[in-house]
């Protein structure tokens, strides 16, 4: 999950200042993006190169590089493009936090688990992309208003987040199994210690994982609110 506030000086597609069209004006950066994501969604990810896109373009490689530096750019750029449609479906502030959080990180899930690849990159790349941070910041928001101490909704945030990003990765890859080899797949469910287990492992309980850790919070004593009504606040502390 993106980082609610990303360091500036980390090098990224996102940090750098998009450049302007060429003189080629069948290519853009929007233009490589969907080509990013068809090559992707048809042929997965060991299957991106910038050689192999620049074909799928029909354009030479070094015409890409006026656009990104490298093949994580095409990566990151294409892992924010696919959260675009959830984080315009965000919930509204008056939303209570409970149902924010779990609205948020179903959308976030639902798009990562969209396109298999998103979800694999998603767990080993930073999110830093204006979609990932809209997401990200509205979980955040939200356990912000849950009146527990700061340190506690730290743990919180990454609970939701490895939830999220774990959650998707393996359901991509339990789904990529049932694809490729279904006998397997199987015997993989059969060797499970109880069918709940084999029902787990598809990810079929990601809503009630989401409510047990929305319980979890609710079981924890609330912060005092100071008279100046800064909940979270510590003794001491300026």
């Amino acid at each position: 999950m993106a980082d609610s506030h990303p360091d500036q000086h980390f090098d990224s597609v996102f940090t750098r200042p998009p450049r302007g069209r060429r003189s080629q004006p069948a290519l853009s950066r929007d233009r490589i993006v969907a080509a990013t994501i068809a090559l992707l969604d048809r042929d997965g990810a060991p299957a991106l190169t910038m050689r192999k896109l620049a074909a799928e373009l029909g354009v030479h490689a070094t015409s890409l590089y006026w656009y990104v530096q490298r093949r994580e750019d095409l990566v990151d750029l294409a892992v924010d493009e696919i959260l675009t449609e959830a984080a315009a479906a965000l919930p509204g502030p008056e939303v209570p936090w409970r149902t924010a959080v779990k609205q948020t990180a179903g959308l976030f899930y639902a798009a990562l688990t969209g396109h298999a690849w998103a979800a694999e990159f998603a767990g080993s790349r930073p999110l830093i992309g204006p979609n990932a941070i809209a997401l990200s910041r509205r979980i955040v928001t939200a356990l912000h208003e849950c009146n527990k101490s700061e340190e506690f909704q730290a743990v919180a945030i990454r609970a939701f987040s490895n939830q999220i990003l774990g959650a998707a990765a393996i359901a991509v890859a339990m789904r990529q199994m049932r694809q490729s080899d279904t006998d397997r797949h199987e015997e993989a469910r059969a060797a499970a210690v109880s069918e709940s287990d084999a029902l787990a492992t598809d990810n079929e309980y990601f809503d009630q994982v989401l409510d047990l850790l929305i319980a979890g919070i609710d079981a924890q004593p609330g912060s005092e609110v100071p008279a100046d009504g800064n909940a979270g606040s510590h003794p001491g502390k300026p």
